[in-house]
Protein backbone atom coordinates (compact mmCIF):
# COMPACT_ATOMS: atom_id res chain seq x y z
CA UNK A 1 0.00 0.00 0.00
CA UNK A 2 1.22 3.74 -0.66
CA UNK A 3 0.29 4.80 2.36
CA UNK A 4 2.83 2.71 4.57
CA UNK A 5 5.85 4.66 3.56
CA UNK A 6 5.30 8.42 4.13
CA UNK A 7 7.74 11.43 4.15
CA UNK A 8 8.51 13.28 7.34
CA UNK A 9 9.25 16.90 6.82
CA UNK A 10 10.81 19.02 9.56
CA UNK A 11 11.33 22.37 9.71
CA UNK A 12 15.14 23.18 9.83
CA UNK A 13 16.65 26.16 11.07
CA UNK A 14 20.16 27.36 10.19
CA UNK A 15 22.52 28.92 8.05
CA UNK A 16 24.90 26.79 6.80
CA UNK A 17 26.00 23.34 6.81
CA UNK A 18 29.39 21.63 5.22
CA UNK A 19 29.16 21.08 1.70
CA UNK A 20 29.46 17.08 2.38
CA UNK A 21 27.44 17.14 4.97
CA UNK A 22 25.14 13.85 3.70
CA UNK A 23 28.46 11.53 5.95
CA UNK A 24 27.81 13.91 8.72
CA UNK A 25 23.63 13.90 8.68
CA UNK A 26 23.43 10.13 8.43
CA UNK A 27 25.66 9.99 11.70
CA UNK A 28 24.06 12.50 13.46
CA UNK A 29 20.73 11.01 12.87
CA UNK A 30 22.10 7.47 13.88
CA UNK A 31 22.67 9.27 17.36
CA UNK A 32 19.37 11.13 17.87
CA UNK A 33 17.63 7.60 16.55
CA UNK A 34 19.57 4.66 16.69
CA UNK A 35 16.85 2.13 15.38
CA UNK A 36 17.40 4.30 11.78
CA UNK A 37 20.54 1.79 11.52
CA UNK A 38 18.05 -1.24 11.83
CA UNK A 39 15.67 0.39 9.04
CA UNK A 40 16.17 -0.61 6.17
CA UNK A 41 13.09 1.10 4.23
CA UNK A 42 14.49 4.35 5.69
CA UNK A 43 15.91 7.50 3.35
CA UNK A 44 17.01 10.48 3.96
CA UNK A 45 15.83 13.23 1.92
CA UNK A 46 18.92 15.56 0.36
CA UNK A 47 18.48 19.27 2.02
CA UNK A 48 18.12 22.13 0.21
CA UNK A 49 20.84 24.67 -0.75
CA UNK A 50 23.24 26.38 -2.55
CA UNK A 51 26.88 26.45 -2.72
CA UNK A 52 29.23 28.72 -3.76
CA UNK A 53 31.91 26.68 -4.03
CA UNK A 54 33.72 27.42 -0.64
CA UNK A 55 32.91 23.92 1.10
CA UNK A 56 29.99 25.24 2.59
CA UNK A 57 25.85 24.69 1.98
CA UNK A 58 23.87 27.77 2.41
CA UNK A 59 20.19 26.45 3.61
CA UNK A 60 17.51 28.11 1.80
CA UNK A 61 14.71 29.11 3.56
CA UNK A 62 12.63 26.46 2.92
CA UNK A 63 15.31 24.02 3.52
CA UNK A 64 13.74 20.96 5.24
CA UNK A 65 14.82 17.86 6.82
CA UNK A 66 12.79 15.33 5.21
CA UNK A 67 12.87 11.49 6.41
CA UNK A 68 11.07 8.95 3.88
CA UNK A 69 10.21 6.24 6.86
CA UNK A 70 7.82 3.26 7.17
CA UNK A 71 4.23 5.16 8.63
CA UNK A 72 5.18 3.16 11.92
CA UNK A 73 7.98 4.52 12.57
CA UNK A 74 6.62 8.45 12.67
CA UNK A 75 6.02 9.04 15.71
CA UNK A 76 9.44 7.60 16.92
CA UNK A 77 11.09 9.76 14.40
CA UNK A 78 8.85 13.30 15.68
CA UNK A 79 11.59 12.85 18.73
CA UNK A 80 13.92 15.01 16.64
CA UNK A 81 12.18 17.92 17.08
CA UNK A 82 14.04 20.34 19.39
CA UNK A 83 17.55 18.42 18.18
CA UNK A 84 20.22 20.55 17.45
CA UNK A 85 22.89 19.12 14.84
CA UNK A 86 26.38 19.88 14.05
CA UNK A 87 26.27 19.46 10.20
CA UNK A 88 29.50 21.50 10.01
CA UNK A 89 27.15 24.29 10.80
CA UNK A 90 24.79 24.00 13.73
CA UNK A 91 21.18 23.44 12.82
CA UNK A 92 18.23 23.11 14.85
CA UNK A 93 15.63 20.65 14.09
CA UNK A 94 11.54 22.26 13.98
CA UNK A 95 8.23 20.81 14.11
CA UNK A 96 7.35 17.53 11.66
CA UNK A 97 4.49 17.36 9.61
CA UNK A 98 3.60 13.92 7.49
CA UNK A 99 3.25 14.21 3.88
CA UNK A 100 1.97 10.92 2.07
CA UNK A 101 3.54 9.72 -1.37
CA UNK A 102 3.02 11.64 -4.64
CA UNK A 103 1.04 9.77 -7.62
CA UNK A 104 2.80 12.27 -10.10
CA UNK A 105 3.87 9.69 -12.58
CA UNK A 106 7.46 11.59 -13.41
CA UNK A 107 10.28 11.05 -10.94
CA UNK A 108 13.65 13.09 -9.76
CA UNK A 109 16.30 11.65 -7.70
CA UNK A 110 19.80 14.52 -7.50
CA UNK A 111 21.88 12.27 -7.04
CA UNK A 112 21.74 7.50 -7.90
CA UNK A 113 24.85 5.83 -7.04
CA UNK A 114 25.22 2.06 -8.39
CA UNK A 115 28.65 1.22 -8.28
CA UNK A 116 30.01 2.79 -11.40
CA UNK A 117 30.70 6.51 -12.56
CA UNK A 118 30.63 5.48 -15.91
CA UNK A 119 27.81 7.13 -17.66
CA UNK A 120 26.45 5.39 -20.20
CA UNK A 121 27.28 2.13 -17.36
CA UNK A 122 25.05 4.24 -15.11
CA UNK A 123 22.17 4.27 -17.43
CA UNK A 124 22.42 0.77 -18.16
CA UNK A 125 22.55 -0.80 -14.70
CA UNK A 126 19.43 1.74 -13.83
CA UNK A 127 17.43 0.24 -16.35
CA UNK A 128 18.06 -3.14 -16.08
CA UNK A 129 17.25 -2.98 -12.26
CA UNK A 130 14.47 -1.46 -13.47
CA UNK A 131 13.27 -4.32 -15.28
CA UNK A 132 13.88 -7.12 -13.18
CA UNK A 133 11.60 -5.88 -10.70
CA UNK A 134 9.18 -5.24 -13.55
CA UNK A 135 8.79 -1.04 -13.54
CA UNK A 136 9.27 0.06 -17.13
CA UNK A 137 10.19 3.92 -17.32
CA UNK A 138 12.06 6.21 -19.91
CA UNK A 139 15.20 7.35 -18.28
CA UNK A 140 16.77 10.74 -18.29
CA UNK A 141 20.49 10.71 -17.23
CA UNK A 142 21.49 14.06 -15.59
CA UNK A 143 24.58 15.67 -13.63
CA UNK A 144 27.62 13.52 -12.57
CA UNK A 145 27.97 13.75 -8.79
CA UNK A 146 30.47 12.44 -5.70
CA UNK A 147 29.36 12.00 -2.02
CA UNK A 148 32.11 11.82 0.36
CA UNK A 149 32.20 10.16 3.67
CA UNK A 150 35.17 9.51 6.56
CA UNK A 151 38.21 8.78 5.03
CA UNK A 152 38.24 7.26 1.63
CA UNK A 153 34.61 6.40 1.46
CA UNK A 154 33.36 8.08 -1.88
CA UNK A 155 30.69 6.85 -3.69
CA UNK A 156 29.71 8.43 -7.48
CA UNK A 157 26.53 8.55 -9.16
CA UNK A 158 24.77 10.89 -11.52
CA UNK A 159 20.92 12.51 -10.98
CA UNK A 160 17.95 10.55 -12.66
CA UNK A 161 14.65 11.38 -13.74
CA UNK A 162 12.27 8.23 -14.87
CA UNK A 163 9.07 9.03 -16.79
CA UNK A 164 6.33 7.09 -18.68
CA UNK A 165 5.70 5.39 -14.94
CA UNK A 166 2.30 4.03 -13.99
CA UNK A 167 1.24 5.37 -10.98
CA UNK A 168 1.72 2.39 -9.18
CA UNK A 169 5.04 1.74 -10.02
CA UNK A 170 5.78 5.40 -9.09
CA UNK A 171 4.61 4.99 -5.84
CA UNK A 172 6.51 1.84 -6.28
CA UNK A 173 9.87 3.72 -7.21
CA UNK A 174 9.47 6.61 -3.93
CA UNK A 175 8.59 3.36 -1.33
CA UNK A 176 11.84 1.41 -2.55
CA UNK A 177 13.84 3.85 -4.27
CA UNK A 178 16.76 2.73 -6.52
CA UNK A 179 20.81 2.31 -6.21
CA UNK A 180 22.50 2.32 -2.85
CA UNK A 181 23.33 5.15 -0.06
CA UNK A 182 19.66 5.91 0.81
CA UNK A 183 20.58 6.88 4.13
CA UNK A 184 23.04 9.49 2.49
CA UNK A 185 20.45 10.91 0.36
CA UNK A 186 20.80 8.73 -2.70
CA UNK A 187 18.12 7.04 -4.74
CA UNK A 188 15.22 9.07 -3.04
CA UNK A 189 12.84 10.04 -5.45
CA UNK A 190 10.23 13.18 -5.61
CA UNK A 191 7.71 14.08 -8.44
CA UNK A 192 8.35 16.25 -11.22
CA UNK A 193 5.98 18.06 -12.88
CA UNK A 194 7.72 18.06 -16.50
CA UNK A 195 10.16 16.83 -18.40
CA UNK A 196 10.78 19.96 -20.59
CA UNK A 197 13.47 21.81 -19.24
CA UNK A 198 15.96 18.08 -18.90
CA UNK A 199 17.14 17.99 -22.52
CA UNK A 200 17.94 14.98 -24.79
CA UNK A 201 15.55 11.84 -24.02
CA UNK A 202 17.38 8.53 -23.75
CA UNK A 203 15.08 5.20 -23.98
Amino acid sequence: MSDDIVDLVFALHGEAVAQEYADILWRALQSKLPWLADEAAAGVHPLGGVSSGDKELYLTRRAKLILRLPAERVEAARALSGARLDLGGNVEVGAAHERPLSKITTLYSPFVTVGTAVEDDFFAICGARLREVGIPAQLVCGKAHTGRGQGEDVWRGYSLMLFGLSIDNSLRVQREGLGGERKRGCGIFIPHKSIAAVGEISN
